[in-house]
Protein backbone atom coordinates (compact mmCIF):
# COMPACT_ATOMS: atom_id res chain seq x y z
CA UNK A 1 0.00 0.00 0.00
CA UNK A 2 1.57 3.43 -0.90
CA UNK A 3 0.02 6.22 0.88
CA UNK A 4 0.73 9.92 0.87
CA UNK A 5 -0.55 13.07 3.39
CA UNK A 6 -2.12 15.84 1.75
CA UNK A 7 -2.58 18.21 4.35
CA UNK A 8 -5.93 17.69 5.43
CA UNK A 9 -6.42 14.18 4.02
CA UNK A 10 -4.51 11.03 2.98
CA UNK A 11 -5.03 9.34 0.27
CA UNK A 12 -4.09 5.35 -0.18
CA UNK A 13 -3.40 3.04 -2.97
CA UNK A 14 -3.97 -0.39 -1.87
CA UNK A 15 -2.28 -3.27 -3.83
CA UNK A 16 -5.58 -4.29 -5.37
CA UNK A 17 -6.00 -1.17 -6.99
CA UNK A 18 -8.63 0.89 -4.86
CA UNK A 19 -8.04 4.32 -4.06
CA UNK A 20 -9.04 5.65 -0.28
CA UNK A 21 -9.31 9.37 0.29
CA UNK A 22 -9.82 10.05 4.17
CA UNK A 23 -10.28 13.46 6.05
CA UNK A 24 -12.58 15.32 8.23
CA UNK A 25 -14.81 12.34 9.27
CA UNK A 26 -15.03 11.27 5.85
CA UNK A 27 -14.02 7.98 3.32
CA UNK A 28 -14.03 7.67 0.11
CA UNK A 29 -13.24 4.40 -1.98
CA UNK A 30 -12.99 4.18 -5.64
CA UNK A 31 -12.41 1.09 -7.48
CA UNK A 32 -9.41 0.45 -9.62
CA UNK A 33 -11.52 1.36 -12.53
CA UNK A 34 -13.21 4.67 -10.74
CA UNK A 35 -9.36 5.39 -9.94
CA UNK A 36 -8.34 5.27 -13.27
CA UNK A 37 -11.60 7.53 -14.61
CA UNK A 38 -10.31 10.07 -11.72
CA UNK A 39 -6.25 9.86 -12.63
CA UNK A 40 -7.53 10.96 -16.55
CA UNK A 41 -9.87 13.07 -15.79
CA UNK A 42 -7.27 15.54 -13.02
CA UNK A 43 -5.04 14.79 -15.97
CA UNK A 44 -7.16 17.00 -18.36
CA UNK A 45 -7.58 19.41 -16.07
CA UNK A 46 -4.21 19.19 -15.17
CA UNK A 47 -3.53 23.08 -16.53
CA UNK A 48 -6.87 24.56 -14.66
CA UNK A 49 -5.71 23.21 -11.05
CA UNK A 50 -2.03 24.86 -11.43
CA UNK A 51 -3.69 27.85 -12.53
CA UNK A 52 -5.56 28.01 -9.78
CA UNK A 53 -2.97 26.80 -7.28
CA UNK A 54 -0.99 29.83 -8.62
CA UNK A 55 -3.60 32.15 -8.15
CA UNK A 56 -4.39 30.49 -4.19
CA UNK A 57 -1.07 29.51 -2.96
CA UNK A 58 -2.80 28.80 0.97
CA UNK A 59 -3.26 25.53 1.41
CA UNK A 60 -7.29 25.66 1.81
CA UNK A 61 -9.40 26.54 -1.00
CA UNK A 62 -10.49 29.71 -2.15
CA UNK A 63 -12.84 31.41 0.00
CA UNK A 64 -16.19 31.58 -2.04
CA UNK A 65 -15.63 27.58 -2.19
CA UNK A 66 -15.27 27.63 1.73
CA UNK A 67 -18.52 29.36 2.09
CA UNK A 68 -20.35 26.91 -0.55
CA UNK A 69 -18.83 24.18 1.46
CA UNK A 70 -19.48 25.23 5.43
CA UNK A 71 -23.21 25.67 4.84
CA UNK A 72 -25.43 22.97 6.20
CA UNK A 73 -27.53 20.86 4.23
CA UNK A 74 -31.29 21.51 4.17
CA UNK A 75 -34.00 19.13 3.40
CA UNK A 76 -35.55 21.29 0.78
CA UNK A 77 -31.91 21.51 -0.73
CA UNK A 78 -32.78 20.01 -3.85
CA UNK A 79 -29.51 18.63 -4.89
CA UNK A 80 -29.59 16.80 -1.39
CA UNK A 81 -30.37 12.67 -1.51
CA UNK A 82 -33.60 11.63 -0.40
CA UNK A 83 -34.37 8.18 0.52
CA UNK A 84 -37.91 7.26 -0.61
CA UNK A 85 -40.44 4.49 0.27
Amino acid sequence: MSTRDLGKHVVELHEEGMLAITGEGTRLMLSPHEAIDFLNWLNQHKKTLEVAVRAHPTTGAPELLQEETTEPITDDDPEYPVDEP
